[in-house]
């Protein structure tokens, strides 16, 4: 998730999933035949719930204040994940921006990569130790211009894991990547030429340790999401209709898709954590989530377009996303949900959010106030009327 509102924005214009079609090559090791069990799911359940808004309640505002640091000021930091007691993500100041380490321990931010001049900003970000990927926009007005980083902690170095630039010069069109990492594995949709109708992308995984890497399927993909056991990705077949595919995270070996999520609807984005895979529905007030490994989906509803389910991260039974003016978080317990003013990013069993100190004249930056809370800090969230 971008760590500024202006990056988020360009971010939200997407292109269309293309439609041609190869077999991709299988990663190594991966057996010839055959396909992975199907995870343990044997009937549908689906459980309606309504989504309800209120005011942040008081417990989250203790806890968001006694875990709390103050970037210096006059610079903004919006986080993009989260690696031990520290926040990975975007900082930007009237002298600089790029990629920063934000430690709640001594409450010091210090840089990782300074952007280029003309660097439109962090896109979307992955972290998992020592490695922090993030998707650049190398332009602040060329949206198809764009550039995949892979940065090592330990090592103190970084390259450039893919890019939207030709050869010729030109920049592939299509939609651009949302990474994700786990066990050492990054994966993201990389858009590529097409000559059909629709834009095409191709799902790849690559070991940073190694250099290799490997594709998994190519046509009208999604980006990828890691959930539980899984590697998951959506895709529009060539009758149209939106399919999930599955393959273990491990072998990258096909799972034969559970019975409920055979016909998951229209799926614009995807998230996952150990314990849930999400999706985003066409009109974006739907939001499907699948406790992995069961026999049942949660199927969240809102009448409030206000709050578009874009840009989806979960940490434990929460859901955060960015709405386009700030950011929510939602209890998948309850269904209940308030807004943020400013960003959020989620790992396995915590979350970090900013909130921004005042509010800043045109083309200024404020400090910003982070907070993270690990799950068992994290109060819930009363249903509807009870959220107080």
């Amino acid at each position: 998730m971008p760590g500024t509102a202006a990056a988020m924005a360009t971010l939200a214009v997407l292109a269309m999933w293309g439609t041609s079609c190869s077999t991709p090559p299988r990663p190594p090791g991966t057996p010839s035949t055959g396909t992975a069990p199907s995870p343990p799911v044997s009937s549908a359940g689906i459980t309606p719930l309504p989504v309800c808004f209120g005011p942040m309640p008081v417990a989250w505002v203790r806890a968001l204040r006694a875990r709390r640091v103050t970037t210096p000021g006059g610079v903004r930091f919006g986080p993009g994940g989260i690696i031990g007691g520290a926040a990975i993500g975007e900082f930007d100041s009237a002298a600089d921006s790029g990629i920063g380490k934000l430690d709640f321990t001594s409450g010091r931010l210090t840089t990782i990569f300074r952007f280029p001049p003309g660097t439109g900003g962090m896109g979307a970000m992955a972290v998992e130790a020592p490695w922090v990927i993030w998707e650049e926009l190398d332009s602040q007005t060329n949206l198809n211009d764009w550039s995949i980083h892979l940065w090592n902690l330990a090592s103190d170095a970084g390259r450039v894991l893919a890019t939207s630039r030709l050869r010729t010069g030109h920049y592939v069109s299509g939609q651009q990547p949302l990474p994700v990492v786990r066990n050492g594995f990054v994966a993201w949709a990389q858009p590529v030429p097409s000559s059909g109708r629709y834009n095409t992308a191709q799902i790849r995984v690559a070991d940073p340790a190694t250099g290799r890497v490997v594709t998994l399927d190519t046509g009208r993909v999604s980006s990828p999401a890691y959930a539980g056991p899984y590697l998951v990705w959506a895709r529009i077949d060539s009758a149209g209709r939106y399919v999930l595919r599955i393959v273990d995270a491990a072998s990258f070996k096909p799972v034969v898709t559970p019975g409920l999520l055979r016909n998951p609807g229209s799926i614009l984005y995807l998230a996952g954590s150990p314990d849930n895979l999400a999706w985003g529905s066409g009109d974006l007030n739907t939001l499907t989530v699948w406790p992995v490994g069961t026999a049942r989906v949660l199927k969240f509803t809102q009448s409030d377009s206000g709050h578009p389910f874009e840009f989806l991260q979960l940490a434990g039974h929460f859901v955060l996303w960015y709405t386009g003016n700030g950011s929510s978080v939602l209890d998948l317990r309850t269904g209940g949900a308030f807004d943020v003013a400013g960003s959020v990013a989620a790992s396995a069993g915590a979350i970090a959010i900013e909130q921004p100190v005042g509010h800043p004249a045109k083309g200024a930056f404020v400090s910003s106030r982070v907070s993270i809370l690990t799950q068992a800090a994290m109060p819930g969230i009363r249903s509807c009327a009870k959220n107080t």
